[in-house]
């Protein structure tokens, strides 16, 4: 029995359903499959989607799903060791699959990449010109819709812990909160504490290292949604 909610691929959502679409970035239409176009300004939202998952404690890729509850993954820790001792099979370059069982899978979650947020931005925001830092007052909560966080009821009867992400000098980190002018409040999410620190980062009373920047200083922006329904029917499946 395959996971009914698995999906991959570019998706646009109106009225609460999502719908399988192409789209080039920059362009104000999206298509659907049939060909028909739709406004983009018109959805209410539009990103492409990859799975990951935990198998035997790293990271895979969850690239396809069978009707018999298989799922092909692939190393998403770039560890070739690793994946060759736990079965994988080298096909490219660096990149080793393996066919598993679902239920063998933890920690799934959808990686949403945001293909209207430079779109969103620029509309909002004038690029700085200076090297001034943004101020640290105002900055949190939503500004016009973004970003989004928390257990979220979304498209098709989804229910998600999410949070929203980008990059920052190349690093990872959760974005708190987005003010008028276009300060960002972020959290680095880089594994090594130092490097935060060595960014302008500061330690707060919280226990996360955050800094406030401009939203022009981050890249990759996306929602990192940890699917709060993969469990319940993985473990309602017959052994």
């Amino acid at each position: 029995m395959s996971y009914p909610l698995y999906r991959r691929g570019t998706f646009a959502v109106l009225g609460g359903s999502s719908y399988p679409v192409s789209y080039t970035a920059g362009d104000d239409y999206a298509r659907f499959s049939d060909g028909e176009p739709v406004e983009v300004d018109g959805c209410d939202r539009l990103f492409s989607v990859q799975v990951y998952a935990t198998y035997r404690g790293h990271t895979v890729l969850v690239d396809d799903v069978g009707v018999t509850g298989s799922a092909r993954v692939m190393d998403a820790e770039w560890d070739g060791a690793w994946a060759i001792e736990n079965g994988f099979v080298q096909e490219k370059a660096y990149e080793y699959f393996k066919t598993v069982d679902l239920r063998d899978l933890r920690d799934y979650y959808e990686k949403q990449s945001d293909l209207l947020f430079v779109r969103w931005r620029d509309a909002r925001f004038v690029r700085p010109t200076g090297q001034d830092e943004p101020g640290e007052a105002g900055v949190s909560g939503v500004f016009d819709g973004r970003p989004r966080s928390g257990v979220l009821s979304t498209e098709d009867g989804r229910m998600a812990a999410v949070t929203t992400r980008a990059e920052y000098l190349g690093y990872p980190c959760e974005i708190a909160g987005i003010a008028v002018g276009g300060a960002t409040r972020i959290y680095s999410l880089a594994a090594d504490e130092t490097r935060a620190e060595a960014d302008g980062f500061v330690l707060g009373d919280n226990g996360r290292w955050a800094k406030t920047v401009h939203i022009y200083d981050l890249a990759r922006y996306h929602e990192h949604h940890t699917d709060l329904l993969f469990d319940q029917w993985r473990q309602q499946l017959p052994d």
